[in-house]
């Protein structure tokens, strides 16, 4: 389970909402907005997450949500999504099974252990720890609809200019 509440406040929304703390530097490392891009495709992804890849891709970069120096996370989302449908597509194989076998459709989910106990099938233990890798990854670009709201796009406009910190303009006869 994540942290309850909602997200913390960038520092720079923080110095201006008067919320009263120990005073601190002021980080602007919330203020960095990379330059929109794709990254390029790791050639070590298989082949499910290659085509994952190649469908959400082009989604992120008309939101403004992609830039190069995504590619790990992206490629970790790939990853697991890409396993989960091979977890999945075992996990139904072994459903056709029994169900040939003339068992019930959720016994595939379990195991006969040699000590005769009946446990959760390590498959169906997999295909929910990937179900959760990816819905985390998920959260990571906003591509829930929980997480859409906590997600930014990149503007790519450069350093966010405080008040106080605008561009010297030339003073003289004539400036305001």
């Amino acid at each position: 389970m994540g942290q309850r509440g909602p997200k913390p406040l960038p520092s720079n929304v923080r110095a201006f909402t008067g919320m009263r703390r120990a005073l601190r530097a002021a980080d602007l490392s919330d203020g960095v907005h990379p330059e929109v891009g794709l990254p390029p495709i790791p050639t070590w992804l298989c082949a499910e997450a290659r085509k994952e890849w190649k469908r959400i891709t082009p989604e992120l970069l008309a939101l403004g949500l992609m830039t190069r120096l995504d590619q790990a996370a992206l490629s970790l989302y790939c990853q697991a999504y890409g396993r989960l449908q091979q977890v999945e597509r075992a996990l139904a194989g072994r459903v056709s099974t029994v169900k040939a076998d003339g068992k019930e459709a959720a016994e595939a989910l379990l195991t006969m252990m040699p000590s005769g106990i009946v446990r959760e099938s390590v498959l169906s233990r997999m295909a929910a720890d990937l179900r959760s890798q990816v819905d985390r990854h998920l959260a990571a670009f906003g591509l829930s609809p929980s997480a859409r709201s906590r997600v930014t796009a990149s503007r790519n406009d450069g350093q966010i200019n405080l008040p106080g910190m605008e561009e010297d303009k030339p003073r003289g006869f004539g400036a305001l």
